[in-house]
Order: C-alpha cells, then sequence, then structure tokens
C-alpha cells in the first residue's frame, strides 16, 4: 500500500473514531488497526528520509553545493 493511501485510511479510521458511532469492540478494533498503519507510515518515512540523505551525500560528494544551484561547482562562474 501506498503512503498516500495508508494517509487516507488513517484519516479514515480517525473520522470512524471520532464519530462516536462505534461500539466498544469496533473501536478497540479501529484503534488497532490505526496503530499497525501509523507503524507503517513510519517505517515508510525512515526508509524515505535514509534514502534522501544518501542523494545528498552523492550529491556533496559529486561537488554540488547546497544553495539552490543545481550545477556542479566545476561549471559555474559564480
Amino acid at each position: 500500500m501506498k503512503i498516500e493511501e495508508l494517509m487516507n485510511e488513517l484519516e479514515r479510521i480517525v473520522e470512524l473514531l471520532n464519530s462516536q458511532n462505534l461500539t466498544l469492540d469496533e473501536s478497540l478494533n479501529m484503534y488497532k488497526r490505526g496503530v499497525e498503519i501509523y507503524r507503517k507510515l513510519q517505517e515508510a518515512l525512515k526508509s524515505i528520509k535514509v534514502e534522501i540523505e544518501d542523494l545528498y551525500a552523492q550529491l556533496q560528494h559529486d561537488g554540488v553545493e547546497n544553495d539552490g544551484d543545481n550545477r556542479p561547482t566545476e561549471g559555474r562562474n559564480d
């Protein structure tokens, strides 16, 4: 499941829990599902963060400065 789909499902669960139209058992099951989705989202976001940090490190290694100019430093006439 994609991050956006997980977020949408989590939002739906929160709305259901806030509606107060659920039995105690239904609420507990929805809460458990929400926790499961939350953990999946946290794991996915950690993975994305690592990927972004790796890409940034590669850019730094390749000589690109963090000044908004994506051209290598060798090719600029600053």
